[in-house]
């Protein structure tokens, strides 16, 4: 199954390397993870190119079976792929800080 891992970056390190773990979760649990900001991490400026990822990962969203929130708290970029995976029908998963 191909899941989308919605978790916060808003730039920050900490957040990336939280999301690399939270697909490497996945992965070990026999899914095919995709995450816009560990996919783009270093391709894409999240100060100069934010819509752009924020676009970006929403089409990449649409390529998965199921989302699965991940961390402690919902980013506002979190909130809009939450809100366009339920308009599109995906079933979000809220996992928590915890995979």
């Amino acid at each position: 199954m191909i899941v989308y891992i919605c978790s916060p970056y808003q730039g920050k390190e900490e957040n990336y390397k939280k999301a690399v773990s939270y697909c490497k979760a996945a992965a070990a649990a026999g899914h095919v993870p995709i995450a816009s900001h560990v996919m783009l991490h270093g391709i894409l400026d999240e100060a100069t190119d934010r819509e752009k990822g924020l676009t970006t990962g929403l089409k990449m969203l649409e390529l998965a079976d199921e989302v699965w929130v991940c961390g402690e708290v919902i980013t506002s970029g979190m909130a809009a792929e939450i809100e366009r995976a339920e308009a599109i029908g995906k079933q979000v998963i809220f996992k928590g800080a915890i995979l």
